[in-house]
C-alpha cells in the first residue's frame, strides 16, 4: 500500500494564497492527507493480525487464527480504501483499490467450505494485492525520503505477498513459508504507513 505522499502538491496553484477557494482547497487536501495517514496505520495493523494469525502456534486454535485472518484481511481493505483520493484516479490508488479487492477476496476464499475453491481465491487474492503494491511504486526520478521509504515498504510487501502466493498451504514448510511471507508484508505496510507519517 503507497500513502499519498504528493497531496499537497495537488493543489491548484493558480488561486492566491489569501482566496477562499485556495483556502478550501488546502483544507481538502489536509484532510485527505490526515485520512490517508490513518489509512495506513489501520492497514499496517491489519496486516499484523493476519501475521499473527497465520503463524504457526499451539497457544491459539484453528478458529481463532482463521477470525484472526479474517479481520486482518478487513482492516487491510479499509486501510486501503482510506487511503484512495477523491480527485482523478492515478496508478497509487488503482494500486490500492486492487489491493482492497484482493483482501476482500482473501476473506471470501477463508470463509468458503471448499478447499481447492478456497486456496484459488486466497491465491488471486494475494496476487491482486501483489500487483496493487507494483502500481502503487513510485518510479518518479529525485524521490523525497518519505517517497524512497514509501517505496522500500512496497517493496518488501512485494516480497512478503509472493512469498505467500508460492507457499503449499498443504506443508509444513508451506504453512511456514507463508507465516513468513504475512510478517514480512506487515514490516512493509508498517515502513509505508512511517513513510506517510514522516511526510505530513
Amino acid at each position: 500500500m503507497s500513502n499519498k505522499l504528493n497531496m499537497s502538491n495537488r493543489l491548484n496553484m493558480s488561486n492566491s494564497p489569501n482566496s477562499p477557494s485556495s483556502t478550501n482547497a488546502f483544507t481538502q487536501a489536509s484532510n485527505s492527507s490526515t485520512i490517508a495517514v490513518i489509512g495506513g496505520w489501520v492497514e499496517a495493523a491489519g496486516n499484523i493480525v493476519a501475521a499473527i494469525g497465520s503463524t504457526p502456534t499451539n497457544r491459539l486454535s484453528d478458529s481463532m487464527q482463521t477470525d484472526l485472518n479474517i479481520i486482518g484481511n478487513a482492516l487491510q481493505a479499509v486501510g486501503s480504501v482510506l487511503s484512495i483520493n477523491n480527485g482523478a484516479i492515478t496508478l497509487d490508488e488503482l494500486g490500492d483499490i486492487l489491493q482492497s479487492v484482493g483482501n476482500v477476496t482473501v476473506i471470501a476464499g477463508i470463509l468458503n467450505q471448499n478447499e481447492t475453491a478456497s486456496e484459488r481465491l486466497e491465491m488471486v487474492g494475494n496476487e491482486l494485492q501483489l500487483v496493487g503494491s507494483g502500481l502503487s511504486l513510485d518510479l518518479q526520478d529525485n524521490l523525497t525520503f518519505s517517497q524512497s521509504l514509501d517505496n522500500i515498504g512496497n517493496i518488501i510487501q512485494i516480497i512478503g505477498v509472493t512469498m505467500q502466493i508460492y507457499a503449499n498451504p498443504n506443508t509444513e514448510e508451506g504453512v511456514q513459508a507463508n507465516a513468513i511471507g504475512s510478517w514480512t508484508q506487515a514490516v512493509g505496510s508498517v515502513i509505508s504507513a512511517l513513510a506517510s507519517d514522516n511526510n505530513n
